[in-house]
């Protein structure tokens, strides 16, 4: 069993990079970008399909299997230190066809630069401060500080940024960007510093930021023109009330969320209670939602957050959980005031759950 436990998760890495290829395929007018605006979407097979299989997949057994088979491959003491440098490869890259003369997605250096700098301070931002929240011991025993890992965030980072930037003019050499990365989260691994789940974590986190750089580039030098339908205007305050399922058939819960929806991002505070009589415990969660796709009637949005929970039951009470999630917004024309969404969302190594909203809003604009 532990080789097609490897192979599943060789599998898993490797899902985005080839849904993009399959993406390209099959819809050459996806990496067109705009010369004043940012680059359409990509198919949402790129984010559906990881985030979908990450919040089914048994992440706490993997992450033991995984090592396990690290250890019957490689043995207890294999070490070799590439990853510490491979993970800056697509940002060496980068700059180096940017000095060549190679024109991408941005006009100037600042626009580029800037994308890259918003998106480091992220990165590091979040990775700091989760691994400094979960605390989670690493592998071999040495530090409290392997959730997420930080050498896959900083690599998948560099492919999310470099493909970005040239995936329209040279999309195989942006693919191969992904190949580096991969081999950084195997790296990771290969060397007992993290766990399955950790580089998995950092992976998504590196390629969420590479996107808000590029978002917040655009808004400085004014390239930013939101790709939403003029039918319904998307500029609310709104309040939800939230019934949530555990997906391995524990107790649910129950709680509110307050939001401020824009044309291109949404923002909200959500509190949560789930009132087990073993184990009640109080979340409190910071949300960002990022718009995935979009039909007349129905709005696919993927979001992140951040939040720490109390677990009056546990030995450690209080604690700190990242998550991401998969949203659907039935988007209907007479229902001006009223609004539905499902998310299912996952915190690594902890819980799954499908929730369900009704949201009363209010238009701003």
């Amino acid at each position: 069993m532990r080789l097609p436990t490897l192979l599943t998760f060789a599998l898993l890495l490797f899902l985005r990079p080839c849904s993009w290829m399959l993406a390209q395929s099959n819809s050459p007018d996806t990496l067109v970008p705009s010369s004043d605006t940012l680059a359409p979407s990509p198919d949402p097979l790129s984010v559906l399909l990881p985030g979908a299989l990450f919040a089914a997949y048994p992440l706490h057994h993997s992450d033991v299997a995984i090592r396990t088979t690290r250890h019957t491959l490689l043995g207890t003491r294999w070490r070799n230190h590439y990853d510490d440098h491979m993970q800056f490869a697509s940002y060496g890259l980068q700059l180096a066809m940017r000095c060549g003369g190679a024109t991408g997605r941005s006009r100037t250096w600042g626009e580029m630069l800037t994308a890259d700098a918003i998106g480091a301070l992220g990165t590091a931002a979040i990775v700091l401060s989760v691994k400094s929240g979960v605390q989670r011991m690493r592998p071999d025993g040495s530090t409290a500080n392997s959730f997420p890992s930080g050498h896959t965030a900083t690599a998948f980072l560099g492919a999310e940024l470099f493909y970005l930037e040239y995936g329209a003019d040279y999309p195989l050499l942006s693919h191969l960007q992904y190949f580096f990365a991969t081999s950084v989260a195997f790296g990771r691994m290969a060397n007992n510093r993290h766990w399955y789940s950790d580089v998995l974590w950092g992976g998504l986190v590196g390629v969420s930021m590479a996107h808000v750089g590029y978002l917040v580039s655009d808004l400085v030098f004014g390239r930013y023109t939101p790709a939403v339908s003029p039918e319904i205007p998307d500029n609310y305050f709104y309040l939800s009330l939230l019934s949530s399922r555990h997906l391995s058939g524990g107790a649910g819960c129950v709680g509110a969320q307050l939001g401020w929806q824009t044309s291109s991002l949404n923002y909200a505070a959500e509190l949560s209670l789930r009132s087990d009589k073993e184990h009640p415990t109080l979340h409190g969660d910071l949300l960002v939602g990022v718009p995935l796709y979009q039909w007349r009637y129905l709005e696919l949005r993927h979001s992140y957050g951040l939040g720490i929970g109390y677990d009056k039951a546990a030995g450690e009470q209080s604690y700190a959980h990242l998550q991401a999630g998969l949203e659907a917004y039935p988007r209907l024309r007479y229902l001006d005031k009223l609004g539905l969404f499902l998310r299912l969302h996952c915190e690594p190594y902890r819980q799954s759950y499908l929730t369900l909203g009704v949201s009363l809003r209010h238009r701003y604009l």
